[in-house]
């Protein structure tokens, strides 16, 4: 049987960011979304999951944007000057190398973000990262060694399956899908840390190569051509508002570009048509 998380990212950035996810799940094929516990649309986003329980939540794990949940000085070599997190996956890797950067100061704030969500009411599903941080091997071991902690038994492993399409072809989607190549290899590290412990996670993933260049065509395709089990595809619905106009990111006017795809009724009736089970990360 083939099954399809629909998660959808980012979940507590903005109000606007939490608004489209809930109306993708109410009105559409999201299943699931990961919630950023130090962003500021946090109180929101938990508010709308209570109202939503069919929703499934997860951790969206932040040690790339913002401030830590946990006291600065806890979390030092996480923290550039300003006392904020590093800016990028590749920053935190550079410094995981030099041996600038604590693991056990990834621990810390790991359990509380966890921490923090839990006792917001939230029972967590899984845990995924932001910038896919938890793709850094050392990251991903001590995650899976601490989640089960928490009662939390499935990670997303960002292994996508590379697919040359001419007819998409451009720098940019090159450009990403070579960052998806190499995410993928840092994986198979992960894969081995995951078989090591109780912590789930599904047989493929779709979503880096196409970020912020999602269209009808590609979407339908993907579906046609998902593999049997269970897959993951990672999205980003929002609303590019004023308030997601002070936030750090490089995804704007795409996320309302995924919030309609994702509320197309051509995408329920395609997923219908191929037999195709939409489930979260409780139901693997």
């Amino acid at each position: 049987m083939k099954k399809l998380i629909v998660n959808a990212d980012d979940f507590g950035l903005t109000a606007g960011v939490n608004r489209a996810i809930i109306e993708a799940h109410t009105r559409g094929v999201v299943t699931s979304a990961t919630l950023m516990a130090n962003m500021p649309a946090f109180d929101d986003a938990v508010q709308l999951a209570k109202e939503h329980t069919a929703l499934g939540v997860g951790l969206h794990f932040n040690i790339t944007q913002g401030r830590p949940v946990t006291a600065p000085s806890s979390v030092s070599s996480l923290l550039d000057e300003r006392g904020e997190f590093l800016e990028s996956s590749a920053a935190i890797a550079r410094r995981l190398i030099a041996g600038r950067l604590r693991i056990e100061e990834v621990v810390i704030e790991l359990r509380a973000q966890i921490e923090k969500a839990l006792s917001a009411g939230i029972k967590l599903a899984h845990v995924d990262s932001h910038k896919h941080t938890h793709a850094l091997p050392h990251v991903c071991r001590a995650i899976a060694r601490t989640i089960s902690d928490y009662g939390v038994n499935a990670m997303r492993l960002p292994r996508e399956r590379w697919r040359f399409d001419a007819r998409a072809v451009s720098l940019k989607l090159l450009g990403q899908s070579a960052g998806a190549f190499a995410l993928s290899q840092l994986c198979r590290a992960g894969e081995s840390a995951l078989r090591q412990t109780n912590v789930k996670t599904t047989e493929a993933f779709f979503g880096v190569t196409q970020t912020g260049f999602w269209n009808k065509r590609w979407l339908i395709d993907l579906i046609e051509r998902l593999p049997d089990g269970a897959s993951e595809l990672m999205c980003h619905p929002g609303y590019d508002d004023s308030e997601l106009g002070g936030v750090k990111t490089r995804l704007r006017q795409s996320r309302e570009s995924e919030l309609r795809l994702l509320t197309d009724p051509d995408v329920a009736a395609k997923l219908e048509e191929m037999n195709v089970k939409l489930i979260s990360f409780s139901d693997l």
